[in-house]
């Protein structure tokens, strides 16, 4: 079975592992990252319309926090989350609070938790989509009740009745936000799109090399 390993928990990372799953159903991917969970843990944008940005089977029950045929947006920690435990089911590996070390040609080396005794990974394919550090734009968002909602050209309104509201300046404190939140990034209007699109194009150049190998 063709192995794949992707570094870092992006949602272009998930939405690859997505798509090469839909693709071949032989293969073994592992997901490798530094953090102690999928989604959840800190915000990224989530402003998307029309729902679902992917394939539905790519995304877990979300309870409340299914967007509806009002929505404009969906809260982001709640989608990876949704996108990591539908990966889950589907068979795929998570390496949590694990460092890779360095990788070589097929194998990655790893300190950490993982769910492996050993300190190296083998592999056919590798996809590293850790953060290189590039400086990116940083982002302001609030969340508050859709009807306490300011003026913004960037916001959604969620499911759950509050509205997700992004700019490039930190807006005013008040009394009605429920929530803050900060984002390096590009558009946050777009992030959703672009990223699972950007996981797709990744896992087809794995899928294309897989299924039509290049002759030696």
């Amino acid at each position: 079975m063709t192995r794949v390993a992707i570094l870092g928990d992006s949602l272009t990372a998930l939405s690859a592992a997505h798509h090469m799953l839909d693709k071949i159903s032989e293969v073994d991917i592992h997901i490798i990252t530094e953090r102690a969970e999928i989604g959840l843990i800190g915000e990224v944008p989530g402003l998307t319309s029309p729902w679902p940005p992917c394939p539905s089977h790519w995304i877990s029950e979300m309870a409340s926090q299914t967007p509806n045929e009002e929505s404009t947006a969906v809260r982001g920690a709640w989608f990876l989350k949704a996108l990591g435990i539908q990966l889950s089911k589907r068979g795929c590996t998570f390496h949590l609070r694990t460092r890779v070390t360095a990788t070589s040609e097929d194998e990655v080396h790893f300190v950490g938790a993982g769910p492996m005794g050993s300190n190296t990974i083998p592999f056919d394919h590798l996809l590293d989509l850790r953060p290189d550090g590039q400086k990116m734009a940083q982002w302001h968002g609030l969340v508050c009740r859709t009807e306490d909602a300011p003026e913004a050209k960037l916001s959604g309104i969620r499911s759950d009745g509050t509205t997700e509201v992004w700019a490039k300046e930190a807006p005013e404190s008040n009394k009605t936000t429920l929530q803050k939140m900060t984002w390096r990034g590009g558009d946050p209007a777009s992030f959703i799109t672009e990223e699972v699109g950007v996981g797709k194009q990744l896992a087809q150049t794995i899928v294309d090399t897989i299924i039509h190998p290049v002759e030696q």
